[in-house]
Protein backbone atom coordinates (compact mmCIF):
# COMPACT_ATOMS: atom_id res chain seq x y z
CA UNK A 1 0.00 0.00 0.00
CA UNK A 2 2.94 2.37 0.68
CA UNK A 3 4.09 4.08 -2.52
CA UNK A 4 7.14 6.30 -2.36
CA UNK A 5 8.40 9.24 -4.42
CA UNK A 6 12.13 9.55 -5.01
CA UNK A 7 13.52 13.07 -4.66
CA UNK A 8 15.14 14.15 -7.96
CA UNK A 9 17.80 16.12 -6.03
CA UNK A 10 18.99 13.86 -3.21
CA UNK A 11 17.35 10.53 -4.21
CA UNK A 12 15.74 10.11 -0.78
CA UNK A 13 12.39 8.30 -0.79
CA UNK A 14 9.38 10.30 0.35
CA UNK A 15 5.75 9.55 1.08
CA UNK A 16 3.50 9.63 -1.99
CA UNK A 17 1.60 12.60 -0.52
CA UNK A 18 4.72 14.65 0.25
CA UNK A 19 5.12 17.97 -1.53
CA UNK A 20 8.70 18.65 -0.45
CA UNK A 21 11.54 16.25 0.26
CA UNK A 22 11.91 15.32 3.93
CA UNK A 23 15.69 15.48 3.57
CA UNK A 24 16.64 18.41 1.35
CA UNK A 25 13.36 20.33 1.13
CA UNK A 26 13.19 20.25 -2.67
CA UNK A 27 9.80 19.97 -4.33
CA UNK A 28 9.03 16.38 -5.27
CA UNK A 29 5.61 17.15 -6.79
CA UNK A 30 3.37 20.13 -7.45
CA UNK A 31 1.43 21.88 -4.68
CA UNK A 32 -2.37 21.69 -4.79
CA UNK A 33 -3.60 24.83 -2.98
CA UNK A 34 -7.32 24.35 -3.67
CA UNK A 35 -9.75 21.99 -5.39
CA UNK A 36 -11.87 22.89 -8.39
CA UNK A 37 -15.40 21.57 -7.84
CA UNK A 38 -16.33 20.40 -11.33
CA UNK A 39 -12.84 19.17 -12.24
CA UNK A 40 -12.62 17.13 -9.04
CA UNK A 41 -16.17 15.85 -9.45
CA UNK A 42 -15.36 14.60 -12.95
CA UNK A 43 -12.09 13.06 -11.74
CA UNK A 44 -14.06 11.22 -9.02
CA UNK A 45 -16.05 9.59 -11.82
CA UNK A 46 -13.14 8.99 -14.18
CA UNK A 47 -10.44 7.92 -11.70
CA UNK A 48 -11.38 7.86 -7.99
CA UNK A 49 -7.86 6.84 -6.93
CA UNK A 50 -6.32 9.90 -8.59
CA UNK A 51 -9.10 12.12 -7.26
CA UNK A 52 -8.56 10.96 -3.69
CA UNK A 53 -4.80 11.51 -3.98
CA UNK A 54 -5.47 15.05 -5.15
CA UNK A 55 -7.98 15.62 -2.32
CA UNK A 56 -5.57 14.30 0.31
CA UNK A 57 -2.75 16.49 -0.98
CA UNK A 58 -4.88 19.64 -1.32
CA UNK A 59 -4.03 22.32 1.23
CA UNK A 60 -7.68 23.43 1.39
CA UNK A 61 -10.42 20.80 1.27
CA UNK A 62 -12.87 22.93 -0.71
CA UNK A 63 -16.60 22.15 -0.91
CA UNK A 64 -16.56 19.44 1.76
CA UNK A 65 -19.17 21.24 3.88
CA UNK A 66 -21.38 21.74 0.82
CA UNK A 67 -21.22 18.01 0.12
CA UNK A 68 -22.01 17.36 3.79
CA UNK A 69 -25.22 19.38 3.40
CA UNK A 70 -26.28 17.21 0.48
CA UNK A 71 -25.58 14.15 2.63
CA UNK A 72 -27.76 15.58 5.40
CA UNK A 73 -30.69 16.18 3.03
CA UNK A 74 -30.36 12.69 1.53
CA UNK A 75 -30.25 11.11 5.01
CA UNK A 76 -33.24 13.18 6.15
CA UNK A 77 -35.51 12.11 3.31
CA UNK A 78 -34.25 8.55 3.57
CA UNK A 79 -35.23 8.45 7.24
CA UNK A 80 -38.66 9.85 6.45
CA UNK A 81 -39.19 7.14 3.83
CA UNK A 82 -38.10 4.39 6.24
CA UNK A 83 -40.17 5.75 9.12
CA UNK A 84 -43.22 6.37 6.87
CA UNK A 85 -43.40 9.97 8.02
CA UNK A 86 -45.97 10.75 5.33
CA UNK A 87 -48.60 9.26 7.63
CA UNK A 88 -48.20 12.35 9.82
CA UNK A 89 -48.69 14.90 7.01
CA UNK A 90 -51.78 15.84 5.00
CA UNK A 91 -49.87 17.08 1.96
CA UNK A 92 -46.37 17.07 0.54
CA UNK A 93 -45.33 20.70 1.06
CA UNK A 94 -44.89 20.68 4.87
CA UNK A 95 -43.13 17.32 4.62
CA UNK A 96 -40.69 18.77 2.09
CA UNK A 97 -40.10 21.77 4.33
CA UNK A 98 -39.50 19.59 7.37
CA UNK A 99 -37.18 17.24 5.47
CA UNK A 100 -35.12 20.08 4.02
CA UNK A 101 -34.79 21.93 7.35
CA UNK A 102 -34.05 18.75 9.30
CA UNK A 103 -31.48 17.71 6.69
CA UNK A 104 -29.82 21.11 6.82
CA UNK A 105 -29.67 21.05 10.62
CA UNK A 106 -28.30 17.52 10.96
CA UNK A 107 -26.03 17.59 7.91
CA UNK A 108 -22.93 19.12 9.45
CA UNK A 109 -23.10 17.46 12.91
CA UNK A 110 -23.75 14.09 11.27
CA UNK A 111 -20.84 14.60 8.88
CA UNK A 112 -18.40 15.60 11.64
CA UNK A 113 -19.49 12.65 13.79
CA UNK A 114 -19.07 10.33 10.80
CA UNK A 115 -15.62 11.74 10.04
CA UNK A 116 -14.49 11.44 13.65
CA UNK A 117 -15.67 7.84 13.93
CA UNK A 118 -14.05 6.86 10.63
CA UNK A 119 -10.78 8.49 11.60
CA UNK A 120 -10.73 6.87 15.03
CA UNK A 121 -11.56 3.43 13.67
CA UNK A 122 -8.95 3.76 10.93
CA UNK A 123 -6.26 4.57 13.52
CA UNK A 124 -7.34 1.57 15.61
CA UNK A 125 -7.00 -0.62 12.52
CA UNK A 126 -3.46 0.58 11.86
CA UNK A 127 -4.17 3.61 9.67
CA UNK A 128 -1.65 6.43 9.46
CA UNK A 129 -3.59 9.25 7.81
CA UNK A 130 -4.25 12.74 9.15
CA UNK A 131 -7.69 13.89 10.31
CA UNK A 132 -7.75 16.42 7.47
CA UNK A 133 -7.29 13.58 4.98
CA UNK A 134 -10.20 11.64 6.51
CA UNK A 135 -12.26 14.83 6.42
CA UNK A 136 -11.50 15.38 2.75
CA UNK A 137 -12.16 11.86 1.49
CA UNK A 138 -15.30 11.48 3.63
CA UNK A 139 -16.74 14.67 2.20
CA UNK A 140 -15.90 14.01 -1.43
CA UNK A 141 -17.09 10.41 -1.25
CA UNK A 142 -20.58 11.92 -0.83
CA UNK A 143 -20.44 13.18 -4.42
CA UNK A 144 -23.17 10.68 -5.49
CA UNK A 145 -25.49 12.33 -2.95
CA UNK A 146 -25.40 15.46 -5.12
CA UNK A 147 -26.89 13.46 -8.01
CA UNK A 148 -29.39 11.85 -5.63
CA UNK A 149 -30.65 15.13 -4.18
CA UNK A 150 -30.52 17.19 -7.39
CA UNK A 151 -31.87 14.65 -9.90
CA UNK A 152 -33.33 11.45 -8.42
CA UNK A 153 -35.13 12.85 -5.36
CA UNK A 154 -37.09 15.49 -7.35
CA UNK A 155 -38.18 12.79 -9.81
CA UNK A 156 -39.33 10.57 -6.96
CA UNK A 157 -41.24 13.44 -5.34
CA UNK A 158 -42.83 14.46 -8.64
CA UNK A 159 -43.99 10.96 -9.57
CA UNK A 160 -44.66 9.35 -6.19
CA UNK A 161 -45.45 12.35 -3.97
CA UNK A 162 -46.63 11.62 -0.46
CA UNK A 163 -46.91 7.90 -1.23
CA UNK A 164 -43.11 7.72 -1.07
CA UNK A 165 -43.33 8.38 2.68
CA UNK A 166 -46.64 6.66 3.47
CA UNK A 167 -47.68 3.13 4.38
CA UNK A 168 -51.35 3.13 3.40
CA UNK A 169 -51.03 3.06 0.47
CA UNK A 170 -47.29 3.00 -0.14
CA UNK A 171 -45.48 3.97 -3.33
CA UNK A 172 -44.97 0.38 -4.47
CA UNK A 173 -48.68 -0.39 -4.23
CA UNK A 174 -49.60 2.65 -6.31
CA UNK A 175 -46.77 2.78 -8.88
CA UNK A 176 -44.63 -0.38 -8.60
CA UNK A 177 -42.55 0.09 -11.76
CA UNK A 178 -41.67 3.71 -11.05
CA UNK A 179 -40.87 2.87 -7.43
CA UNK A 180 -38.54 0.03 -8.40
CA UNK A 181 -36.73 2.04 -11.09
CA UNK A 182 -36.24 5.23 -9.11
CA UNK A 183 -35.61 3.37 -5.87
CA UNK A 184 -33.02 1.31 -7.72
CA UNK A 185 -31.25 4.45 -8.91
CA UNK A 186 -31.24 5.84 -5.36
CA UNK A 187 -29.87 2.56 -4.03
CA UNK A 188 -27.11 2.45 -6.65
CA UNK A 189 -26.05 6.00 -5.77
CA UNK A 190 -25.92 5.07 -2.08
CA UNK A 191 -23.79 2.00 -2.89
CA UNK A 192 -21.54 4.12 -5.10
CA UNK A 193 -21.02 6.55 -2.23
CA UNK A 194 -20.18 3.65 0.09
CA UNK A 195 -17.64 2.23 -2.37
CA UNK A 196 -16.01 5.65 -2.77
CA UNK A 197 -15.79 6.03 1.00
CA UNK A 198 -14.12 2.62 1.32
CA UNK A 199 -11.62 3.57 -1.39
CA UNK A 200 -11.03 6.98 0.20
CA UNK A 201 -10.34 5.63 3.69
CA UNK A 202 -8.03 2.99 2.22
CA UNK A 203 -6.14 5.68 0.29
CA UNK A 204 -5.98 8.23 3.13
CA UNK A 205 -4.87 5.77 5.81
CA UNK A 206 -2.90 3.31 3.67
CA UNK A 207 -4.88 0.32 4.86
CA UNK A 208 -6.12 -2.58 2.75
CA UNK A 209 -9.51 -2.48 1.06
CA UNK A 210 -10.63 -5.30 3.38
CA UNK A 211 -9.76 -3.28 6.50
CA UNK A 212 -11.27 -0.16 5.01
CA UNK A 213 -14.49 -2.08 4.26
CA UNK A 214 -14.73 -3.30 7.87
CA UNK A 215 -14.07 0.22 9.16
CA UNK A 216 -16.59 1.87 6.85
CA UNK A 217 -19.41 -0.65 7.28
CA UNK A 218 -19.02 -0.63 11.08
CA UNK A 219 -19.14 3.15 11.29
CA UNK A 220 -22.01 3.52 8.79
CA UNK A 221 -24.06 0.92 10.67
CA UNK A 222 -23.51 2.67 14.00
CA UNK A 223 -24.21 6.12 12.50
CA UNK A 224 -27.42 4.89 10.82
CA UNK A 225 -28.75 3.43 14.07
CA UNK A 226 -27.89 6.64 15.87
CA UNK A 227 -29.73 8.74 13.29
CA UNK A 228 -32.82 6.52 13.52
CA UNK A 229 -32.84 6.97 17.28
CA UNK A 230 -32.43 10.75 16.94
CA UNK A 231 -35.17 11.00 14.33
CA UNK A 232 -37.55 8.93 16.48
CA UNK A 233 -37.34 11.65 19.15
CA UNK A 234 -39.36 13.90 16.83
CA UNK A 235 -42.23 11.34 16.86
CA UNK A 236 -42.76 11.81 13.12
Amino acid sequence: MNRMIVCPVCAIQNDEYAITCSSCGSYVQDRIPTLDFFATLWLMIESPAQAFKKIIMAEHKNYVLLLAMFLGIAVSFGLMAVQKSGNSFDNLLPLLLFGSVFGGVIGLPFFYALTGLLHGMAIVFGGSGKYTSTYGVTGWSQMPMVFLVVFVLPLMLATLGLWLFSSNPNAFQVKPTVTIVLGGFAGLLAIWSMILLIMGISKAHKVSIVRSTVITLSVISAASLGMLELYSLFNI
